[in-house]
């Protein structure tokens, strides 16, 4: 590796619904967060590591949106958000351009982003659904919230300035070795993945309370060369919603199997054979006992 090649960890903080894990699959172009139109789908820090020509690499830091908390499992998140910002050598202020800005989510996270005092570089995303007039304006107005070592005007989705945003991150970041093996992008375990993949599922098929109510853990894995067996539970807070998940005839439990089953294959390359149960952990989402069972180490 070349003594000119630069490393360090990024992350990526706003408030939810911006498109930060969206940017993040993008940017390594591969999913490594999954993504729905609701609000902190991200739970956990998911990293995903981008090795440039140079020998450089970038680690992201996908984090959960940056809310006001109303439960435990909201103080958890937010707590989280800050803690692994602190720990950054760069932090990306993810905005959305295509929204009147800014609100009060977005002045609440850029006071908060500017009290830890990490550099920090203003990313607007979906500039492609507003005018190039209304980019620079807006651009402009989002700036105004912090003192930001730069800015860019990006589209996420479609990846346009994907490449100005790298550049700008190389330029803020220092020579160093690099902290994952070429190769590597993201150290997220297949059992994490194998839950969000299913979690994300039952957020796009449920409403109203129920998808925020729920949680996906891998009980069982066994891998072989051409398949791979999977058990897995779902996790609700109240009895009456055990039911709706498994839903008339057990279609809902089905549907939320073989869509799962479908994407794992195909980012897996095998066969996937996925069992799920369904159980209540009553109140989990302010419990810290529970939360600390499904891995959010609350202090």
């Amino acid at each position: 590796m070349s003594t000119l090649s630069k490393s360090g960890i990024v992350s990526l903080v706003g408030r939810p619904s911006v498109g930060k894990s969206t940017l993040i699959n993008n940017l390594v172009k591969q999913k490594v967060s999954i993504i729905t139109p609701r609000a902190q789908t991200t739970r956990r820090p998911v990293r995903a590591i981008l090795n440039t020509g140079d020998g450089s690499q970038i680690v992201f830091v996908d984090l959960p949106g940056a809310k006001k908390p109303y439960d435990a499992l909201g103080e958890y998140l937010l707590d989280s958000v800050w803690r692994n910002v602190g720990d950054s050598d760069l932090a990306l202020f993810v905005v959305d351009g295509s929204s009147v800005p800014p609100g009060p989510g977005d002045i609440f996270v850029a006071r908060n982003l500017m009290k830890t005092g990490v550099p920090a570089l203003l990313v607007m995303n979906k500039s492609d659904l507003i005018s190039n007039e209304q980019v620079e304006e807006r651009l402009r107005m989002f700036e105004s919230l912090g003192d930001f070592v730069g800015s860019v005007a990006i589209s996420a989705l479609n990846g346009s300035n994907l490449d100005r945003l790298v550049n700008l991150v190389l330029d803020h970041l220092d020579e160093g070795p690099q902290f994952y093996p070429e190769g590597m992008q993201t150290d997220q375990s297949l059992e994490q993945f194998i839950g969000e993949i299913i979690r994300e599922k039952i957020m796009h098929l449920t409403s109203d309370e129920l998808p925020y109510a729920v949680e996906s853990q891998v009980d069982f894995l066994d891998e072989q060369e051409d398949i791979i067996r999977i058990n897995a539970t779902i996790y609700v807070e109240r009895e009456s919603q055990k039911p709706i998940i498994i839903g008339a005839n057990g279609q809902m439990i089905k549907q939320i199997g073989t869509l799962a089953r479908k994407e794992l294959e195909a980012v897996l390359g095998k066969h996937v054979f996925l069992g799920l149960w369904v159980k209540v952990k009553e109140n989990w989402r302010d419990n810290k006992e529970a939360l600390y069972y499904f891995g959010y180490h609350v202090e």
